[in-house]
């Protein structure tokens, strides 16, 4: 029987960093990472994984827990560069912030934004897909 469970604490271990692939990088302090096409009432309307069509606009939500009086980045990316850092600085225990981007058809292809505290270090890390169609259509 002894065995059995140490078959089992193994096979744990083993699938943790599977299910920690699964949902991203995040870290304790990030409730929420999302894209969104709008933000109303400090929320997302909506939680993107892709962007499809005309829409320009996308938003990058972000609910942090833990870190008042600390600074954090939304920092944006396409194709191996970093297009865009926004600075929050967060003045509670939950704040939420949100960045944006107007996306041209240029741009299409995958955008990663990632959440950096101060001294780097990825809080969380999160991949949109901008498919803007057929520009002449």
């Amino acid at each position: 029987m002894p065995r059995i469970f140490s078959l089992i604490a193994v096979l744990a271990l083993l699938a943790a960093p599977l299910c920690a692939a699964e949902t991203g990088t995040d870290t304790a302090h990030v409730k929420r990472a999302i894209f969104s096409s709008v933000v109303h009432d400090r929320e997302p309307g909506d939680n993107l994984t892709e962007l499809i069509g005309n829409t320009e606009q996308v938003y990058f939500f972000t609910e942090l827990r833990n870190l008042t009086g600390q600074v954090v980045v939304h920092s944006w990316e396409y194709q191996g560069e970093t297009l865009a850092e926004v600075r929050f600085k967060v003045s509670g225990p939950r704040w939420r912030v949100w960045s944006s981007k107007t996306l041209t058809p240029g741009m299409h292809g995958p955008w990663t934004v990632l959440v950096l505290d101060a001294s780097g270090e990825i809080l969380a890390e999160r991949t949109l897909d901008y498919n803007p169609g057929d520009p002449a259509l």
